[in-house]
């Protein structure tokens, strides 16, 4: 079911990124005269599935202070007015337009409380992704997909970089023992998302 679950709600929200990657490899910037916006809320529709739940079994103290004993992957939340969060929209077959200007604190990821922080990531394609672990006990990064690394972090708050030049998405888990961490990177190679 878990599995049923997570491909369902990766491809509802991914699936043009993945689908048009190659078609993405010659962005160019220019300039823009009046440029606009787009802004709305992805809303979900339907029945709600059964989102699985794993029992928080290692280091509780780090990553349950409330003894809450179990935590689900966060892979679909819904909000009270049925907006569905941690959702990119992604625009397909731009070739040219304003330039990428994330900021840095945006290029960050952090285990925090045994969760990944931000659950969703946006990154520059060829950016440098900073992580680290505001958490005591071992981490890991493990990535793949767009990007293929397994860094450990042993030390609270050591910072480490590594550079994403591959477009799509990189799906993030803990080895370290914590079976419920999991995020997803999606770098990307134009600012339209």
């Amino acid at each position: 079911m878990f599995q049923a679950v997570r491909c369902a709600v990766s491809s509802l929200f991914l699936l043009a990124v993945v689908g048009n990657a190659t078609a993405q490899s010659n962005y160019q910037v220019v300039s823009l005269g009046s440029p606009g916006t787009i802004a709305g809320t992805v809303k979900w529709s339907g029945p709600l599935p059964r989102i699985p739940t794993f029992a928080i079994n290692k280091d509780p103290e780090i990553c349950d202070p409330e003894s809450h004993k179990i935590r689900d992957l966060e892979r679909l939340i819904i909000g009270p007015q049925g907006g569905v969060a941690n959702t990119v929209v992604f625009l397909k077959n731009i070739s040219s337009g304003k330039t990428i200007n994330l900021p840095e604190p945006r290029r960050f990821l952090d285990q925090k409380r045994c969760r990944y922080e931000p659950h969703i990531l946006l990154l520059p394609q060829d950016a440098e992704l900073r992580m680290k672990s505001s958490d005591a006990t071992l981490h890991t990064v493990h990535m793949d997909g767009a990007a293929t690394y397994n860094l450990p972090f042993p030390f609270t708050n050591q910072i480490v970089s590594r550079s994403m030049p591959t477009r799509g998405l990189a799906n993030v888990r803990c080895n370290g023992g914590h079976a419920w961490m999991n995020a997803e990177i999606l770098v990307v190679p134009h600012p339209y998302y």
